[in-house]
Parts: structure tokens; C-alpha cells; sequence
């Protein structure tokens, strides 16, 4: 068996609650009015690049506790293959989005990448949480993801090359607390310095994009109304790495990425988020991004 792309990292169960009016405090309950329950994290990237046309899937062990088991149904109705060895504990996450932006609450089942397993799929392309767990067997071309508890691992090990990763993506907050810079450009470029490609999301703001070379690219956002933006770095990710594994320049692959993710939350869906090539070529026509490529997505 052979693939496009691993998602080299743990799926999530999350569960999403919807329309709340404000974070509850302490003591308090605080009434959403949908509670939307979802395969997340690896598994929204894997599910993206799916959708996009490219052959991906999550190798990671396989939760066998009631989280576990309900994510593997999830994962199996949305087409998304979950390999890996068994184990005894799953990861959750609860979202609470609002005012266009979210918290979560999560455990973490410990972090396992089997190596050997993601080389015996042959895959183009492997996404990974920073910290790398290794040297990756084989050529693939290799992308380091980022969250909050990576972000804490990162600072207590001190500044590392990341000369292995073809691009890191990571959110503003986290390049900031990661950098100690408050201009995503400014981050970006810092960690660039490392040796790769960085992208910081900005949310509303787009996305920068940094080289190793000091060259600093932004992307504007698509403006879009969304229900929520739980999952929105997931499908920049994907759409990057599409992108990229197309062949595209760099500025392309950032405002593909960026329109992708916005276009994706603005459409209303029951389950996961992520447009289809032919869908996201059609949301894209009736924007006012100019993008000459268009056609051949």
C-alpha cells in the first residue's frame, strides 16, 4: 500500500458547542444552541486532502476506549483510513467558538509516531507535530504542525534547526509565545531563520510566509462569515500541502491555502469541514481573488 500523503499524529474527537453567547464563568452553565461532534486535528487534515483529490490517511494508534471507538466510526463514515496499533486511551478536545474565534479543552493521549509504519506507506508527503520523533526513513517531504502543548515542549528544549521540514505552519498566538515577536511576519522570518519555510495564519488577517533566504510573503483572507473557525489551521494545512505536491510557487500555495480554509468554514456542513477541488475552484470564480491559475486547480 502506498499513499499520497500520513498524517503522522493523533486524530481528535471533538466536540464542537455552537452559538454560545459567552465563555461561562466558574460555576456557571451557559447555553449553546448546536453541539456539532466531529473527527479533528490529523484527522480534519487527512479528511482536507481527501477531498482535495489526494490519497491521504491517519497512521497513529488506534483508540480502543468509548472516545476511540466513536471517532473510528466518525472517521470511517467520512472516508478517512486510521491506521496504527491499538491502545487504551483517545484524545478529546471541546471547542467553544465565539466572536470569531475559539478555546478548547483537551486531553492529550501521548504523543506515538511509528516510524517504521509511516515508511512502509511510501508516502509523498508525512504531516507531523513539532517536536520531529525522529529521521524519517525515506524522501518524503516532511510538514511540522504546531498547538499550544507543542509550543510549551519547543520552549523548554530551546531553539533547534528545522532543516528536515519542507514548511511549519503554525497560528499568530503560537508564533508570538513560540518567538516572543508580536508581528506574525517578524516571527515568521525568526523561525525561517531555523531553515525552512514558515507560515503564521492570521485569521481574518490572511497569513504571512517566511523563507530561510529572509523573503517575507503575506496573503490577504477571504472575507467569509462563518459559523465557526474550529478546525480553520487544519484546512490551511491541507490546501498548502495540495498545493504544494501540485507544484506551485510559493505565493500561490499561501493564497490557495488561505481562500481554501475560508471558503471551506463559510460552507454550511453537517460534519467536516473541507471543500472538493471542484467545489472550491467554483466557491473561488465568484470571489474577487485574482488567481490566473483558476483553471487548472
Amino acid at each position: 500500500m502506498t499513499v499520497d500523503v500520513v498524517c503522522g499524529g493523533s486524530p481528535f474527537l471533538d466536540v464542537v458547542f455552537r452559538g454560545l453567547p459567552r465563555i461561562p464563568m466558574p460555576g456557571e452553565e451557559v447555553l449553546a444552541s448546536e453541539v456539532l461532534i466531529v473527527p479533528g486535528a490529523m484527522a480534519n487534515v487527512a479528511f482536507a486532502l481527501r477531498r482535495l483529490g489526494l490519497d491521504a490517511v491517519v497512521c497513529s494508534p488506534v483508540g480502543m476506549d468509548p472516545a476511540g471507538r466513536l471517532l473510528q466510526d466518525l472517521m470511517r463514515g467520512a472516508g478517512v483510513p486510521w491506521i496504527g496499533e491499538p491502545t487504551d486511551s483517545t484524545s478529546v478536545s471541546v471547542g467553544l467558538p465565539i466572536d470569531g474565534e475559539r478555546a478548547f479543552v483537551t486531553v492529550q493521549a501521548d504523543a506515538v509516531v511509528d516510524l517504521d509504519a509511516i515508511a512502509a506507506l511510501a508516502p509523498r508527503a508525512v504531516v507531523l507535530n513539532l517536536p520531529l520523533p525522529g529521521r524519517m526513513p525515506g524522501t518524503p517531504w516532511i510538514y511540522g504542525v504546531i498547538g499550544d502543548p507543542q509550543v510549551a515542549i519547543l520552549l523548554e528544549d530551546g531553539p533547534k534547526p528545522l532543516t528536515e521540514l519542507r514548511a511549519l505552519f503554525l497560528n499568530e498566538r503560537e508564533a508570538r509565545d513560540l518567538t516572543g515577536l508580536s508581528d506574525a511576519s517578524d516571527a515568521a522570518a525568526e523561525l525561517a531563520a531555523r531553515g525552512c519555510l514558515v507560515v503564521v495564519t492570521r485569521g481574518a488577517d490572511g497569513a504571512a510566509a517566511a523563507m530561510p533566504d529572509g523573503r517575507v510573503l503575506e496573503a490577504a483572507a477571504v472575507l467569509t462569515e462563518a459559523q465557526d473557525t474550529v478546525g480553520a489551521g487544519d484546512l490551511f494545512a491541507a490546501a498548502f500541502v495540495w498545493a504544494d505536491l501540485l507544484g506551485r510557487p510559493v505565493e500561490e500555495r499561501l493564497n490557495l491555502a488561505t481562500a481554501y480554509a475560508s471558503l471551506s468554514l463559510a460552507r454550511p456542513a453537517p460534519r467536516q469541514k473541507g471543500l472538493t477541488a471542484a467545489a472550491f475552484r467554483d466557491a473561488l470564480a465568484a470571489t474577487e481573488v485574482p488567481m490566473d491559475w483558476l483553471q487548472e486547480v
